[in-house]
């Protein structure tokens, strides 16, 4: 299901409804810096809804979170209040207003007070274009890795030959060094060419001045949550709670400087000179759809580093050079953050597996993200090999950059769709989609010291190239080849010919497997696939899990006496516990039910659980109170003495009104694509 906001974002828009990415801002010079979120052209301020009171969750209703100058005190509230913020948001900016489950209604639901409100929409709702963007976090430490093997190989192949260019601590840990957080700046912040010593030529003293190998580093950062204590590791499996979100960074770097200074302790005034990361934390919650599998690690780390599940994320990555002097940027090299070899997890974990305490806004990087193939290279060292193939650039060329020099950072995430008609055998089509990216990084112009003074300019960010994207709620893996049509997607070097079409009518179809044209699988494709397949289901069923569980304490709010009265007393109780479950549904309705008949049963039974709570709230509000005598609530839903029925029996009663009420094939593909009620087993056998 699609979210759309009702604030017009353009279709090449980075910020979605479905991204809402938070910084800090300034609406007008002189006025106090304040949380935000990015929608479309506009920024949401986030202390006017809260004034307002908005957010109205358990965690965040007398929370002062957004109206802090920085987003730290968010961060420790940690991933409840996180979800709790995001699924709010949502429902204020979402287009449509009005949700009947029962009534073959699946939009969205949503919180109208904002879009109804001009007053509030003039307050909260403020242009990109006249916002000053900071620092969204205060940086009280900061750590860079360097989990890149591509870029670990090609550095010690530069440096110390072809024979060992990977250090052999190197597969056994996440490798890094405590970087300086004074000087991190926000995207658009001049950096100064630094000065510092470098290797001495002959028998002559070390070189002092100016860099004369200034590079950029292609990198992203996690954004530390709620941390933990001095003492107390964090494990592997529970690291992602401690993650709020990424940001683009480029992590400057002065070779020359570095390449002198870092042996025996490693690098320090080669990089403490400056590092920039964009404006916009993506967070772990908007990325979830682009979640994939990480890379086969051998050795198999040890205990403390092993996740359960290992994810990396699609997140497609390039780096554009603005030449000093021209008009036009060149994009120097696309790479992608999947091709990290350690995980932001395993990053987090190894970072803490001393007792080493992260606190709330500490920021890790994750170290050059290079690619197998040359252009796919993160920084000039790489890309010139220290300088000795210069780049070409529309007539000039470049071993490491030069003063005016502006560097551009982009990140988005792309996915493949189709949209089904019906349950019975369709043929998909691909739909272009709005990115969820990590939005635009540093737009820099590097300078050079000069005799008399530092030669500074003032730069607007550039605004990214936008790149066609894809949305999914199925991987294209699970159908098979049915006639050539060809679709180019996740890069434009890429071109990937497929049409799908389910096997057979019924769901409990044998697996399908992709094809290539003109070609059969072999074993190894089908044991791929297969091991693809099963690693998808098992994603399917955490995500039904998490709802069950989410159901579980909505069931456990629902049956105690104050939420009895309260939803009695006060209809806006009945319609926030309903928007509440039906949050549920629509969760569980982006879970694919003809994948597996194990998942598809799994989420029917979750979902007939929580139309069952629905049930059960609407009879709440319609029943009287009067001491102990329940002899006015609905039969169909509460037994004697008040005490709850079995949720089967409530929904199964549920089910049979409504066939009998509406019937007929409709009802029915509408009961099994959307609901899996049992009704369609019974139109499959009849």
């Amino acid at each position: 299901m699609t979210l759309k906001s009702f604030i017009e974002v353009h279709v090449d828009s980075h910020f979605p409804i479905q991204n809402l990415p938070y910084g800090v801002f300034k609406p007008a010079p002189g006025s106090p810096a304040r949380p935000g979120v990015a929608i479309g052209d506009f920024v949401l301020d986030l202390s006017e809804i809260s004034q307002a009171g908005l957010f109205d969750g358990p965690i965040l209703k007398e929370s002062d979170c957004f109206h802090q100058p920085n987003l730290n005190k968010f961060l420790a509230l940690g991933k409840p209040a996180w979800k709790e913020a995001r699924a709010t948001l949502q429902k204020l900016l979402s287009k449509l207003n009005h949700i009947t489950h029962l009534r073959l209604s699946f939009d969205a639901a949503t919180e109208p007070k904002l879009r109804d409100d001009a007053n509030l929409r003039q307050k909260s709702l403020v242009p990109m274009s006249k916002v000053e963007l900071l620092l969204p976090f205060v940086i009280g430490d900061y750590t860079d890795f360097f989990s890149s093997m591509h870029h670990a190989k090609n550095c010690g192949t530069i440096f110390r030959g072809p024979q060992n260019p990977i250090p052999q601590n190197w597969f056994h840990l996440p490798i890094a060094y405590h970087g300086r957080a004074s000087s991190i700046v926000i995207s658009g912040t001049d950096i100064i060419r630094p000065r510092g010593q470098g290797y001495p030529s002959g028998n002559s003293p070390p070189y002092f001045g100016p860099s004369q190998k200034l590079d950029f580093e292609l990198e992203m950062a996690a954004v530390v949550g709620p941390g933990n204590e001095l003492g107390k590791p964090i494990d592997v499996n529970h690291a992602a709670d401690h993650i709020f979100g990424v940001v683009l960074m480029n992590d400057w770097s002065a070779r020359d400087i570095q390449a002198w200074e870092y042996v025996p302790l490693g690098p320090f005034l080669g990089k403490s000179f400056g590092t920039t990361i964009s404006p916009w934390i993506v967070t772990l919650d908007a990325l979830e759809p682009f979640a994939c599998d990480a890379p086969k690690q051998d050795p198999h780390p040890l205990p403390y580093l092993a996740e359960k599940i290992s994810n990396n994320y699609d997140i497609s990555l390039e780096v554009s050079i603005k030449p000093a002097g021209q008009e036009d940027s060149f994009v120097v090299t696309r790479s992608n953050f999947k091709n990290l070899y350690w995980t932001l997890t395993q990053q987090l974990a190894h970072h803490t597996i001393n007792g080493c305490n992260l606190r709330p806004g500490d920021l890790l990087g994750t170290g050059t993200i290079s690619g197998p193939d040359p252009e796919s290279y993160g920084c000039l060292l790489e890309l010139t090999w220290n300088g000795q193939k210069p780049l070409p650039l529309n007539g000039t060329s470049r071993k490491f950059l030069e003063d005016g020099d502006e560097v551009i950072f982009r990140g988005s995430c792309k996915v493949c769709s189709f949209s089904p008609k019906h349950w019975v055998p369709y043929v998909s089509k691909l739909r272009s989609y709005s990115p969820i990216p990590v939005r635009l990084l540093s737009a820099m112009i590097i300078q050079e010291e000069t005799t008399d003074r530092s030669v500074t300019h003032n730069i607007n960010t550039s605004t990214p190239a936008h790149s066609l994207a894809f949305s999914s709620l199925f991987p294209v893996t699970f159908f098979a080849m049915k006639s050539s049509r060809e679709s180019s997607f996740f890069s434009s070097s890429t071109t990937v010919t497929y049409t799908f079409q389910n096997d057979q009518a019924a769901p409990q179809s044998q697996p399908n497997f992709i094809q290539i044209p003109n070609q059969t699988p072999n074993a190894a494709a089908i044991r791929i696939q297969s091991s693809y397949r099963a690693h998808i289901i098992g994603k399917l069923y955490k995500k039904i899990l998490n709802v069950n569980s989410e159901a579980n304490r909505l069931q456990n709010l629902i049956q105690r006496q104050e939420t009895v009265d309260s939803i009695r007393r006060d209809e806006r109780e009945k319609v926030r516990m309903n928007e509440a479950l039906m949050g549920l549904l629509l969760r569980l309705d982006s879970v694919p039910g003809g994948i597996d008949p194990a998942v598809r049963e799994a989420r029917r039974k979750v979902s007939r659980r929580i139309v069952g709570l629905q049930e059960i709230v609407d009879s709440i509000s319609e029943a009287r109170v009067d001491g102990h005598d329940y002899s006015d609530y609905h039969d169909d839903v509460w037994g004697p003495n008040g005490m709850l029925r079995n949720w089967d029996e409530v929904v199964g009663q549920m089910e049979e009104e409504m066939c009998r009420e509406r019937g007929g094939e409709e009802m029915e593909r509408f009961c099994a694509q959307h609901l899996g009620f049992r009704c369609f087993q019974r139109f499959l056998r009849e």
